[in-house]
């Protein structure tokens, strides 16, 4: 039997229990009461079966992909919701202005720079979104998902990179940051340029999708428009938070007014830039890796905390990886989740919260782990 025969037998999934799992994400997003969701991102970032080039090649192989992926999500004991895969964003907006985009045998994306001197701004125009390579890989792939997967089900909508982490790709970091003292007029003119390709390239998507995911990758989506995603790594690690507030937020402010508001995915340790965090318009929450080698979580009550205050504030989804759990839990998720994450996090806990669940197995599932998880901060929300 067939990588897609075995898939396709596996991914049906009831719409009811979807419906529902999606109206408790929805509280939680809405932030109307104190609520908590609990998931499991594990089947979101699973080793695929094909690499992405393989998948971009022949449909067929996405599609079983995105099938196993489906039925591991319905799998789950927790308010994880079915998504449809889509491709990784990550080079499509770089490449309208010039950056080739390589597809690596791993599955990653790597994006090669375009230019390395800002003065090429001057002559800078970026090609349509509709022509581009990768972009039309994509266009395709919905195409061919609505037909053969059907659109019950949102797709994990893309993750629109932040136009400074666009603008990093594009010339190399080194490159972007000379210019910012050297001639920060033409860097604003590219932030610009990116912004508003972001936009024609997101809204494209979102016209062609029946059933598009908000607010998309890096987060479970559901079918309410609750605003997009954006990813701010770049600009909230490396920027000090006047830079940020000159080169970034009225760039990301754009995109939040334009979709309705923004959920912003941050790897590392922010909680310098927690003010800027909070400064982005129509913010609705903010994704970090929490524990000790990333964003340390307070051990004790801190109500003065950046994790406290951004948690009365809006949205938080908090899971780990392998960097974030350090060498001490790097191999042991479940230890991690039950000595280091639930304890602090019913400390400390924030009003609006997606705690990502890591299930042993998600085909079997761990279902009294969620069931403490839920208890223990039950009581505390």
């Amino acid at each position: 039997m067939s990588e897609l025969d075995t898939a396709r037998m596996s991914s049906d999934f009831g719409l009811a229990e979807q419906q529902g799992r999606e109206a408790k994400l929805l509280q939680v997003y809405q932030r109307e009461n104190p609520a908590v969701a609990l998931v499991n991102m594990q089947p979101f970032y699973a080793t695929p079966i094909f690499p992405l080039v393989e998948c971009m090649a022949d449909f067929t192989k996405m599609e079983a992909q995105a099938r196993r992926m489906m039925a591991q999500m319905a799998s789950s004991h927790s308010d994880t919701p079915v998504n449809v895969a889509t491709f990784i964003t990550i080079g499509m907006v770089a490449e309208a202005f010039g950056a080739s985009v390589e597809f690596l045998p791993t599955g990653e994306v790597a994006v090669l720079p375009a230019f390395d001197d800002i003065s090429a701004v001057r002559h800078l125009k970026p090609t349509p979104v509709r022509q581009l390579e990768y972009y039309s890989k994509m266009r395709a792939w919905v195409d061919y998902s609505q037909s053969h997967i059907g659109t019950d089900y949102p797709f994990w909508g893309l993750d629109i990179q932040g136009p400074f982490s666009v603008a990093d790709t594009i010339m190399g970091t080194t490159n972007l940051m000379l210019a910012m003292y050297d001639d920060p007029e033409l860097v604003h003119k590219l932030l610009q340029m990116i912004t508003d390709v972001s936009i024609e390239l997101h809204s494209d998507h979102l016209a062609q999708a029946e059933h598009p995911g908000f607010p998309g990758r890096n987060f479970p989506s559901i079918s309410e428009n609750v605003g997009l995603v954006v990813s701010e790594d770049t600009p909230m690690i490396m920027l000090s938070p006047d830079m940020y507030r000159e080169f970034s937020l009225p760039y990301v402010n754009q995109l939040s007014q334009h979709f309705g508001g923004l959920s912003v995915h941050c790897c590392g340790d922010w909680r310098l830039k927690a003010d800027c965090l909070l400064e982005i318009d129509q913010i609705r929450a903010v994704q970090l890796h929490g524990g000790p080698g990333e964003f340390p979580l307070p051990s004790e009550t801190e109500e003065d905390s950046v994790f406290a205050q951004v948690g009365q504030q809006i949205c938080t989804l908090v899971d780990s990886n392998v960097i974030s759990r350090s060498d001490e839990w790097a191999k042991r998720p479940l230890d991690f989740h039950e000595e280091y994450l639930l304890p602090r996090l019913t400390l400390n806990p924030p009003n609006w919260l997606i705690v990502d669940i890591p299930e042993a197995d998600p085909a079997t599932n761990d279902s009294e782990l969620v069931a403490a998880t839920k208890a223990g901060l039950a009581a505390r929300l």
